[in-house]
Order: structure tokens, then sequence, then C-alpha cells
């Protein structure tokens, strides 16, 4: 009977080095490609992967590392910075942060690709105390997903649907309410509505609320036409260009927020609309560009200081009791601004 040798040579194990060797690439593009980062195309990713597997190299866990200490740094996340009232609760985000004796770290960046995520993964598991985000989806993959990595979190302006998180907003149904019976109570029965994204909470609710408003006044829902598109001013010009155009001529518009509506307002002078002669336009946020009085826009208020401030609370609270807490849902008070974009409809 033959025996094998108790000192027999094991074969070395694969290194990085190996790999790009193999595929005449660099160790770094090796290292970001089972990394999954994004920049790396999936026809490299997939050769790294097979020479990797090929080679018998094992590719490390991609879990949660443990921080050794805090870093008094916090992720405040925005999809993007052309709305006044984004870099208003950013503002004071900072202020109520930095009272708490915290810093920001600002990404731009709507991460709704689960994909992206690997390549902020390091700098979130290894610096950040926790997150903020001001820009969720209802279907956004990164809420669940810092929630199973133990990242604390806190969502403000926006809220998503199962996922037990701590939430600062406003109540977008009851706005969207307000919103319509204020323009039915001046007479107006054929409105508009150019709103956001429909995977988002508040295009969502503020509908749910305008809808079940004109209900509740007798209004049928057909005398609602809804327009879903992006918070942009480009986006409220076209929406309201092409609705202002049709034959059936509508007397009022809500906007989805106030930057659309200023591409709303815009489109009404193209078409030599007179605003509120002929058309009454209502927004949401009343950013400070709303109370100008060259624009003089009617706008629903958020209480943006106060939903900042409570983000930086309850952030603050979720950091220093280790998880061990019951998600907050904190529902903010609004309050119409009425200014010269509204008026009682005429007779024709």
């Amino acid at each position: 009977m033959q025996t094998r040798a108790k000192n027999q040579v094991r074969a070395p194990k694969a290194r990085l080095e190996d790999i790009a060797q193999r595929l005449g690439v660099s160790v770094s593009t090796v290292s970001r490609s089972l990394a999954g980062q994004p920049s790396i195309s999936s026809e490299t990713r997939q050769a790294v992967l097979a020479v990797a597997s090929e080679l018998g190299y094992r590719v490390p866990a991609q879990g949660p590392r443990t921080r050794k200490s805090e870093t008094k740094l916090i992720g405040v996340v925005v999809g993007a910075l052309h709305n006044r009232f984004m870099t208003v609760l950013l503002t004071h985000l900072h202020d109520a942060l930095q009272e708490f004796g915290y810093h920001i770290t600002l990404f731009i960046d709507p991460m709704n690709d689960p994909h992206n995520l690997l390549a902020f993964r390091p700098l979130i598991d290894g610096y950040l105390d926790g997150l903020i985000f001001a820009t969720a989806t209802l279907d956004s993959p990164i809420v669940g997903e810092m929630q199973r990595r133990g990242i604390p979190l806190v969502l403000v302006v926006r809220s998503v649907d199962d996922v037990a998180v701590d939430t600062v907003e406003i109540d977008n149904v009851h706005a969207g309410a307000v919103a319509v019976e204020h323009l039915v109570k001046l007479g107006h029965r054929s409105i508009g509505f150019v709103l956001g994204p429909p995977n988002t909470s508040t295009s969502r609710d503020r509908a749910k609320g305008a809808l079940a408003q004109l209900r509740e006044m007798g209004l049928p829902a057909d005398v609602a036409t809804i327009v879903w598109g992006d918070y942009t001013t480009e986006a409220g010009y076209s929406s309201a260009l092409t609705m202002l155009g049709e034959a059936a001529r509508i007397s009022a518009i809500v906007a989805g927020n106030d930057t659309i509506a200023l591409g709303v307002l815009e489109a009404a002078t193209r078409r030599g609309i007179d605003v509120p002669g002929e058309l009454s336009v209502i927004g949401f946020d009343d950013m400070p560009l709303a109370g100008s009085p060259l624009i003089g826009l009617t706008s629903i208020r958020q209480p943006v200081e106060a939903m900042a401030r409570t983000a930086a609370r309850r952030l603050v609270e979720r950091i220093q009791a280790g998880g061990m807490k019951a998600p907050v849902h904190d529902v903010l008070p609004i309050q119409l601004v009425c200014r010269a974009t509204t008026a009682a409809l005429r007779e024709a």
C-alpha cells in the first residue's frame, strides 16, 4: 500500500497578480472587477471572474466592516441640485448636524442602481457614521441594503414602502388635497397636474390626495389631466406647453414643485395665456424665489428648516442608540401661501 508523504508541497495560492498576468491587464483592474465597480465593463468583469475561478482565487466576502471609532462624518444623498428647495435643505442639514458635532459629505447620485452602490461601499462602510437620504424612490434598493448592512439611516422629504426606517416628511396626501381645494373654491373645474416621477412618494401621495379631494367635492375624476415627469423647469415647460395647446382648455395647473411651476409659467407666457386671469398655477415647497414680486407663486410651504433639524436629530439618536431603537415617522405640517398666480375663474 502506498501512502502520501506528510510533507507534500501544496500549490501556491492564486494572487491578483496571477490573474492580471493571465489576462494582460493591471492589478487595479482585476481588483476593481472583483469588487464589482461600475467603471469596469461587464466583459472585463466576466473574464476576470472566469480566470479567478480557474486559478482558484478566493474572492473576499463583501460584508459590512466594523468601524473602530466614530468619524463624525455624515453622508447626505441627493439626486441633483437643480431644485432650489434641495440646496436650502442642505444648508439647514449642515447647520443642524454641525451643532451636534458632525460634518457632512455630499453624494449627488440618485442611487437607484444597486450596482452603483458598490462604488460607494468603501466610503460608506469605512468612514461614515450615518446617512441621510433626500432622494429615495419608492422602489429604491439602497434603503433596504443600508438597513441590512446596519448603517444608521434617515429618509427626509420622501418615504419608501415596506421598509422600517426613520422618516421625516410632510403629509403629502393632505398637501395635494389642500392645493385642489384652493383651486376648486376659486371656481376651477378643469385642472391639470404636472407632477414629478410616479415612483416617488411625493408625486404619488400628492396625486392621491388631490384626486380624493376632487371626489369629495363632487367632481368626476376626468376633470383632472395628469402628466408625470421630472422635477425640473424643462419638464414643467414641455408638459404645460402640450397641455395648454389642447382644444379643451384647462383653467388651473397644480405643479409637482415650484421648479416645475416656473416651467409652467414660462409655457403660459409662450402661449400668450394670462396668469392668473386665464390660468391659475400652484406649486409645492415655497422656495425663496416663489415669494419674489416678479414671480408671486402660490405654493404649498414645506417647513424645510424643521425637516432638516428633525432629520439631523433622528440620525444622531439612531447613531447613539446603536440601532436598538424603533423607527420614527415624523410628519410635519404644511401651509398654503396664496400669492399672485391663483385667482377666481373668470366667466367665459
